[in-house]
């Protein structure tokens, strides 16, 4: 026969608990913070180049590209656009009274080697007439246009 022991005397063995996943230790809510306020200063910055006026007309240039099928209606949407970006570089008194010639030389002067002299005609004197008959390439158009809005913003700030 075995003898008895008697274990009553004996206490459980307690496994230690494991680490909490809350409160977060004081790094983490550090970081949270950073990370919080990483995306309010990126929404800020971005809302801010977002209403960039170069970078809505450009926008608006390319938009304006793919939707509107008839060049004659194009050309003048295109001329209304360039006129918004003129007033808003150079203000509504200088901008406002130039049409046909006048507008063209100004096209052509405030942001030299940009646009060909005939793309100029073509944009000062399209809300005039009643039919397009040359041809366009809308592509190389646009690409001439966007450099053009590029360089007046940057000639404006550099003076």
């Amino acid at each position: 026969m075995t003898p008895k022991i008697d274990l009553s005397g004996l206490r459980d063995l307690h496994l230690l608990s494991q680490p909490s996943v809350w409160p977060l230790a004081t790094g983490w809510w550090v970081l949270i913070a950073l990370f919080i306020i990483m995306c309010f200063v990126s929404f800020l910055f971005y809302h801010a180049w977002r209403q960039k006026p170069s970078v809505y007309a450009i926008r608006k240039l390319k938009k304006m590209k793919g939707e509107i099928g008839d060049d004659l209606v194009y050309l003048k949407n295109i001329s209304q656009l360039l006129k918004r970006v003129a007033i808003a570089v150079y203000g509504r008194p200088q901008i406002a009274p130039l049409s046909d010639q006048k507008w063209q030389d100004f096209l052509l002067s405030s942001a030299p080697h940009t646009l060909t002299k005939q793309e100029a005609r073509w944009i000062a004197f399209a809300p005039y007439e009643s039919k397009f008959s040359d041809t366009l390439d809308r592509q190389l158009f646009t690409d001439h246009l966007c450099l053009w809005i590029k360089k007046v913003f940057k000639n404006k700030k550099s003076s």
